[in-house]
């Protein structure tokens, strides 16, 4: 007998109570949200779209960014010798040259294989052969450690410019500091255009919750007179809330799949016009985390707001 009542108490303790409020509130929510589904998926849009729009930016940019990083692993610095430049002063200018910390290799390129190479580049072998001499000098192809910060990489050049029998040192590498330039514009524009609708998909939801609340004021004072306390009353609308956001989020997971595929084809072709092979980049696994958790508490969030102004209103009152 005693036994059958310590069992009936653990049944209907505390926590038990406690994790049976949380169920039902769920459940009911749910079934709200089910019985209008026109404004539900509004919502959801509303949600999937803000969080989306700057996702399929932010991967975007991670794509160009891999693609420049190749780049900068191509770095090479053309250094020209004086034509009076023997063999003797280029093997020493190449040893001193590869001692140095910053550089990776260095590459003796003739004069002979150079006017070749510039021959079948241009297609002007025939005059090329007409001249008395070569006018092309001996050419070293330096190739620093990567990655190098763009400050580095110009004293790098007025180092290599500054020895002996060098004639001068062809660096073409100012466009790749204008991409790292407008790589982190794209970086802080992406992020604040996504804060900025995710602040705005929050407000909505303020708005949207506020109103659900402000609908169910006679139950809602019922439930404060006969004891409810405030976290019984906020319970629904939070689940409401968490709904709301996580539905926008998995719905902002689906856009992004469905544009990356969209997309892929032309810009991969893109990318093998700059001899870059990799693919455009996938959503992968963290980016539906990302949106689907952020859309979870930001719906969290905006039903705790709604619900707490609510409730301050009406105790005021």
């Amino acid at each position: 007998m005693f036994s059958g009542r310590e069992s009936a108490t653990d049944r209907w303790g505390p926590f038990a109570a406690w994790r049976a409020q949380h169920r039902i509130a769920a459940a009911s929510s749910w079934q709200r949200l089910l019985s209008r589904p026109g404004a539900t998926c509004l919502i959801w849009l509303v949600v999937a779209i803000s969080l989306a729009l700057p996702g399929a930016l932010l991967l975007t940019l991670d794509s160009v960014h891999r693609m420049a990083t190749d780049f900068d692993r191509g770095v090479q610095l053309s250094v020209m010798l004086e034509t009076d430049a023997t063999l003797a002063d280029v093997e020493a200018i190449q040893g001193a040259i590869t001692a140095w910390p910053e550089i990776d290799r260095v590459t003796f390129l003739h004069r002979d294989d150079a006017l070749s190479q510039f021959a079948e580049q241009t297609e002007l072998s025939s005059v090329l052969s007409s001249l008395n001499r070569n006018p092309l000098p001996h050419s070293l192809l330096v190739a620093p450690v990567m990655p190098m910060p763009q400050q580095t990489l110009e004293g790098l050049v007025g180092k290599l410019a500054d020895l002996s029998k060098v004639d001068r040192v062809v660096a073409n590498t100012r466009w790749m500091a204008r991409l790292e330039q407008v790589l982190q514009a794209g970086w802080r524009w992406a992020w604040a255009l996504g804060i900025a609708m995710v602040c705005g998909a929050i407000l909505v939801l303020v708005n949207t919750l506020y109103l659900d609340v402000d609908a169910r004021r006679e139950e809602i004072r019922v439930v404060s007179l006969i004891g409810g306390s405030p976290a019984f009353v906020r319970r629904p609308f939070l689940y409401s809330g968490l709904y709301f956001g996580f539905g926008g989020g998995v719905l902002a997971t689906i856009g992004l799949w469905a544009f990356t595929a969209w997309v892929a084809g032309p810009v991969n072709a893109l990318f093998l016009l700059y001899d870059q092979p990799n693919p455009l980049l996938g959503p992968g696994a963290t980016y539906p985390i990302a949106m689907v958790s952020l859309g979870a508490m930001g719906g969290w969030l905006a039903a705790l707001f709604a619900t707490q102004r609510y409730i301050t209103r009406l105790n005021t009152h």
